[in-house]
């Protein structure tokens, strides 16, 4: 690579490292805030009884601050296996951008050009010399071009856009969703039929 795609993957992994960050970081959140909330509420209401029945009072903030601090025990319970999820996600995925070659990675910057705020730094797939890998939360999955048999699109415009993109192998069948906008299903059908011309595909689809 030269300095410029050089400094390109850099800032994109930087970029990408931040978004981790916020999702965990708004996840973390959600653990304090709620919690916190609720026992601002509870204080408020037992604020009338400070001077009226004191004892009524201590025993009401000693349970706010208890139902508080169980709240926040079980939001972390349920919130600390989707941080380690994002986390380890998000590790895979830097993981594997650092395995690509100068075309591949002028590829995946030329992607993330055309996604949208939502799925910036974090596209759907990345191709790889003559494969493409899928990017989920719980795992990632590689496809030969050269073993793909037929493409499958079919697209569905409610409240935005997502293309349901069959892909059919010698010996199995994925199934994924492709959010944001067409370019990436038109890249994804292009890489293929350049990869492995013989790719049945339903032309139709990308009207």
């Amino acid at each position: 690579m030269n300095n410029i795609q050089i400094n390109k993957i850099k800032e994109y992994e930087k970029s990408t490292n931040i978004r981790k960050i916020s999702f965990i970081s708004l996840f973390l959140c959600l653990a304090i805030v709620l919690p916190l909330g609720f026992y601002i509420l509870t204080i408020n209401e037992a604020l009338p009884f400070k001077n009226v029945d004191s004892e009524s009072f201590d025993s009401r903030m000693k349970d706010s601050f208890l139902f508080a601090f169980i709240l926040f025990g079980c939001l972390l319970l349920l919130i600390g296996p989707f941080v380690f999820i994002i986390n380890n996600m998000f590790k895979r995925y830097l993981k594997f951008i650092r395995t690509l070659n100068v075309d591949d990675a002028e590829k995946l910057l030329s992607l993330n050009e055309k996604e949208n705020f939502i799925y910036k730094y974090m596209p759907s797939y990345i191709v790889k010399e003559n494969t493409i890998t899928f990017f989920t939360m719980f795992h990632q999955n590689t496809i030969n071009f050269n073993d793909i048999i037929s493409i499958e699109v079919r697209q569905i415009f409610h409240k935005g856009y997502k293309a349901f993109v069959v892909i059919k192998t010698l010996n199995n069948k994925y199934s994924y969703t492709l959010s944001g906008n067409s370019f990436k299903v038109r890249n994804l059908i292009t890489e293929a039929l350049t990869a492995n011309p013989k790719i049945i595909n339903n032309e139709n689809w990308n009207y």
